[in-house]
């Protein structure tokens, strides 16, 4: 009886924490907590380059948390494709320039996984990568035109 108790608290523990989690999750993917600065009533057509940018670091900062929390090393809540494009998304849209060793490092995946990723996703025309004029060792890379718009279109769509 004694060992029942112990695991039905160990159970209550992990549902409060699991509970915790999902809120954290839930407040994340809000775009915004004040109803008058509530974004998600614009139009899609309305929004901005900046609220863009916005809802693309909120989808990251939700994506790496599921990830963090759901993961356990496994890999299998892991959306490294879709995190890396909203990564290099964000620095086309900040017109910041990013290279694939950075973008690579910055996935979370091991750098072979990454570099991977990252050439089919140009193979298959969603990425491109252009030379450093400086130093042509450095490579960046930055989202196709056609891949840019379907991003836009799927976070213009969220609200």
């Amino acid at each position: 009886m004694v060992k029942v108790s112990a695991e039905i608290a160990a159970i209550k523990s992990v549902l409060a924490e699991v509970t915790e989690h999902v809120e954290n999750l839930d407040g994340m993917i809000s775009y915004s907590r004040d109803p008058q600065l509530d974004n998600s009533a614009l139009a899609a057509d309305e929004v901005d380059d900046a609220e863009l940018i916005n809802r693309a670091k909120k989808f990251l900062q939700w994506s790496r948390f599921k990830a963090e929390t759901l993961n356990l090393g496994s890999g299998l809540f892991s959306d490294s494709c879709w995190d890396m494009c909203l990564d290099i998304y964000i620095c086309d849209l900040k017109d910041e320039k990013i290279t694939i060793s950075s973008i690579a490092h910055s996935s979370g995946i091991p750098m072979t996984t990454a570099m991977r990723y990252i050439n089919v996703m140009t193979e298959d025309g969603l990425l491109e990568k252009s030379s450093n004029p400086s130093d042509n060792r450095m490579v960046f890379i930055s989202t196709s035109d056609n891949c840019k718009e379907k991003i836009s279109t799927i976070l213009r769509n969220l609200g």
